[in-house]
């Protein structure tokens, strides 16, 4: 549970429709899948060693403690111990590593992916640890687009690319939308959040500039795939509209922990349902 598993789709939905742009002009084969099991396995780790460690960082600041519309964390509650959690977190790290390693290796991509997946090992701990934490400085947001929507779509699209032997051809307006879909993942988190986070100095986007921005930043995160998909000739991903306007319709309930964790399901079966759309337009 403290490795929030509804939230896990993030690691599958750049794969899948990262996939669906290059198969729909180049055949399946086996290589392609062990590099798309390799991008998943690490991708995977590291997600859930930034909820891990985000669980542990955001105890040891303090921004648990005045969270009483939230789920559970397991550190601060006392049931995951400080020692065992940091000691997960640095043993999924290092298997990301080489997952990582590996895969770069099979796919014969360029040497410069290593110190990238570098960075994207040291954001997982960044993020909400460190001196300049990006969760609580306004970064969060532009953190999860870019690596969630433009590294993790156009790093697999590449990696697929290299090992096939063909041109990379990048498809930018795919990566922007995938990560402005998982983003509203996180929109849904700290717009639960907001008073508990101002309260203990956690300045996320929403803290910052309120809850309308918020509210204008989850439009943004599904009315932007939906465009996406219309210019790209992919009407399924009007889909989303649906689930994201009950995730919407529960927002402005989050006041209440039920309704609060139905506003994220909601929004992770918007992720799931546009990669879906994707995967079968």
């Amino acid at each position: 549970m403290a490795s929030r598993p509804k939230t896990l789709i993030a690691s599958v939905a750049p794969l899948l429709v990262a996939a669906q742009n290059f198969f729909k002009d180049h055949a399946f084969n086996q290589t392609s899948f062990l590099i798309l099991l390799g991008c998943f396995l690490f991708m995977s780790l590291l997600q859930i060693s930034t909820n891990l460690a985000n669980d542990y960082f955001d105890c040891k600041k303090g921004a648990d403690d005045n969270r009483e519309n939230a789920p559970e964390r397991y550190v601060s509650s006392g049931k995951i111990e400080e020692k065992q959690i940091l000691g997960v977190v640095c043993g999924m790290l290092i298997l990301a590593f080489f997952v990582g390693l590996i895969t770069l290796i099979f796919s014969s991509a360029s040497l410069w992916f290593l110190p990238l997946g570098i960075v994207c090992i040291s954001l997982c701990l960044l993020y909400t640890g460190g001196p300049y934490p990006l969760a609580y400085n306004g970064l969060g947001d532009l953190f999860v687009i870019l690596f969630y929507g433009f590294v993790a779509v156009e790093g697999t699209n590449f990696f697929l690319c290299s090992v096939n032997s063909v041109k990379y051809s990048p498809n930018l307006g795919s990566a922007l939308s995938v990560g402005l879909i998982i983003n509203n993942l996180l929109v849904v988190n700290n717009y639960r959040d907001c008073e508990s986070d101002a309260k203990v100095g956690k300045k996320t986007s929403i803290v910052l500039f309120g809850k309308k921005f918020g509210i204008l930043l989850f439009l943004v995160g599904f009315l932007v795939p939906v465009i996406h998909g219309y210019i790209s000739g992919n009407f399924l991903v009007f889909s989303i509209s649906i689930t994201s306007g009950i995730s919407l319709f529960f927002i402005y309930r989050s006041n209440q922990l039920k309704y609060a964790n139905l506003a994220l399901s909601f929004s992770a079966l918007s992720v799931l349902v546009y990669a879906i759309c994707w995967l079968f337009n």
